[in-house]
């Protein structure tokens, strides 16, 4: 059942309810009205007569008028009525129904009463009680008041027919737009509307809107180029493999068959000997340097702190021009290995970051421990690099590292006083 037949039907039960006592409170007042006018005016009738009993055409022009709540007789001694009655004729006018006259309780107690007023000449006037007019009065307000009921429920179910339309179009929207967004289809937007609360739960959606398809877009950006730097990174080793490793081992088996070809010169053997050892030497630098780039082994071997020392080490070989002011603590609590490889690749991003965009020649490396947190600031005092609105790769996976570890990672820039990487991890991962 939707809104609308809800609302129609909960005022139609309300206005029943409504009508019920209203009905119930009027039969209860309209009983104690019809007593007390029937009973006043058979008094007054029975005062009046006891003068007219005593005056023949005063009798008849009371007899022959028309008198509410009463029904007056000449009656004979044989109480057959006579010729005069005070009943009006009144065919015009609609009586209660007989089912309304018994929900009136006491009312044919009531036509019972009966009073007689004998007369000199041995006839009597019969008093006798008759609320039908006071019957007929209740009826007629009590249909008015059904009338202006029924008028009220039609009209106030119009009037929620058509507000609650208008009300719940915001709704019908916002559940329309929600379905495109459920459908992947961010581009959907909510339109403006006249009342403010509503105006702002259709800005935030439409920032909401707006921040996915941005999200949709850098995401199929990043996959791309996810792609692109693992094709890059392939080709990368496949060069490695090919120029340096390849040429050592085609290097090594020339100078082995050389070997081979000059036994019987002992002197020629030795030497090409010695310089196989050293290809051999050269082969696995290059291999453990490759080994290197795929995966820290220091990591396991020594420990972050120590596995960070050598990366800057290293990296300060390479950038000379770069000064490196490395802070570490003295020791920090145990990790598991995937916070470990995270802080150690976060550390390794942000130096290629500097090197690459930053224009620094001195850079800040500070990591401490703090309330069962790693905090790690990495500044430099390069030029800031202009923002965009895309974040590039390096920071994005940065940030990923970070989320990985339920932590949180800010790129801060300002003009002319550098970058700042800042983060903060727990040091063990929170179970939620």
């Amino acid at each position: 059942m939707n809104a609308v037949l809800r609302l129609n039907l909960i005022v139609v039960i309300v206005f029943a309810i409504a009508l019920v006592v209203t009905l119930n409170e009027m039969i209860e007042q309209a009983t104690k009205d019809i007593k007390r006018e029937v009973i006043s005016g058979l008094s007054f009738t029975h005062q009046l007569l006891s003068v007219a009993a005593e005056n023949e055409s005063l009798l008849e022009s009371l007899l022959e008028g028309e008198t509410r709540h009463v029904h007056i007789e000449i009656v004979g001694s044989n109480s057959q009525s006579a010729a005069f009655s005070s009943e009006p004729e009144n065919e015009d006018e609609e009586s209660a129904p007989d089912w309304f006259q018994d929900m009136i309780p006491g009312l044919d107690k009531l036509q019972e009463k009966k009073y007689y007023r004998y007369l000199p000449d041995g006839r009597a006037l019969l008093l006798q009680a008759d609320p039908s007019d006071e019957v007929g009065e209740v009826w007629e307000s009590i249909q008015h008041i059904l009338m202006l009921f029924g008028l009220s429920v039609l009209l106030s179910n119009i009037a929620i027919y058509i507000g609650v339309k208008q009300g719940i179009k915001p709704v019908t929207d916002f559940l329309t737009a929600l379905r495109e967004i459920e459908k992947g289809r961010y581009t959907a937007r909510l339109n403006e509307y006249s009342i403010k609360e509503i105006n702002e739960l259709s800005s935030h959606f439409n920032a909401m809107a707006h921040a996915l398809e941005e999200s949709q877009s850098d995401n199929a950006r990043l996959t791309h180029e996810l792609m692109r730097i693992q094709e890059n990174e392939r080709a990368h080793l496949a060069r490695e493999l090919h120029d340096d490793l390849g040429q050592y081992l085609t290097g090594i088996r020339a100078q082995a068959y050389l070997i081979k070809q000059s036994a019987h010169v002992p002197e020629l053997v030795a030497s090409v000997g010695n310089q196989i050892a050293i290809n051999c030497d050269a082969m696995q630098t290059s291999f453990r340097q490759l080994i290197r780039e795929l995966h820290p082994v220091i990591l396991e071997q020594l420990g972050l702190l120590e596995a960070i020392r050598t990366q800057v080490e290293n990296w300060g070989l390479v950038h000379t021009g770069i000064k490196v002011n490395l802070q570490l603590p003295e020791h920090i609590p145990d990790m598991d290995d995937e916070r470990n490889t995270h802080i150690y690749r976060i550390v390794q991003e942000a130096l290629n970051n500097v090197a690459q965009h930053s224009s620094a020649d001195s850079v800040l490396i500070h990591l401490q421990v703090k309330d069962s947190f790693i905090y790690m600031n990495v500044t430099d005092n390069g030029v800031a690099v202009e923002r965009t609105k895309t974040v590039g790769l390096g920071l994005r996976s940065m940030q990923e590292r970070a989320r990985c570890m339920q932590g949180e990672l800010e790129f801060i820039q300002e003009q002319n006083k550098g970058s700042l990487v800042q983060l903060k991890v727990p040091v063990r991962e929170e179970v939620v």
